[in-house]
């Protein structure tokens, strides 16, 4: 599954909203702007996002351009302006940094049993692999994986996130401050 139907629509939907976005841009200030980015562009990017945009970036171009194009509107840039400070400005997460942390929020929920039994066992530490004590014999194992399709799968970008999550995040007492502390690492990113 390549999910190009799906992430083809997402463009169509995104390009119209980001003319509207544009049209409308010269009356309303940057903070209402950023809310209407919220209402007409955020959405379609964040949803099931832990699902589709874990794929090709040539796959994702067009949301990226896009999205940067919604983001350079709302801070009424011009066309040639970098758009990594514009993201951190505003606290925008970029796609990849969606992914990453819906990818955290489900390893969250799977290490605290928050999860449906469906998921009960998908994961394996080190400890559960092998008996000798290493350091990292409590991050989660991936799967080896054949295709490059499979690299796609929860069960490789999984434990490949969580595993690279700082310590202070990774010991947060609930989810809420989980999701707060991940999306501030995430925005002080250059992804």
């Amino acid at each position: 599954m390549t999910w190009k139907e799906h992430i083809s629509q997402i463009s169509i939907k995104l390009a119209k909203n980001t003319g509207i976005l544009s049209r409308i841009s010269y009356r309303l200030p940057i903070h209402i702007l950023t809310n209407l980015y919220y209402s007409l562009i955020h959405p379609y990017l964040a949803y099931c996002n832990i699902v589709w945009a874990s794929n090709y970036t040539s796959r994702l171009t067009r949301l990226i351009i896009l999205q940067k194009r919604a983001v350079r509107i709302i801070t009424k840039s011009d066309y040639k302006y970098h758009t990594a400070k514009r993201f951190l400005l505003h606290g925008i997460l970029t796609l990849d940094q969606i992914r990453i942390l819906q990818t955290g929020e489900f390893m969250f929920r799977y290490k605290h049993g928050l999860l449906p039994n469906t998921f009960t066992d998908y994961f394996k530490t080190g400890s559960a692999t092998h008996s000798y004590s290493t350091r990292t014999a409590s991050n989660y194992r991936p799967i080896f994986a054949h295709t490059n399709t499979r690299k796609f799968s929860i069960k490789i970008t999984g434990p490949t996130v969580w595993n690279n999550l700082p310590a202070d995040i990774l010991s947060a007492s609930h989810l809420l401050l989980f999701k707060k502390l991940l999306r501030a690492h995430l925005l002080t990113l250059n992804i």
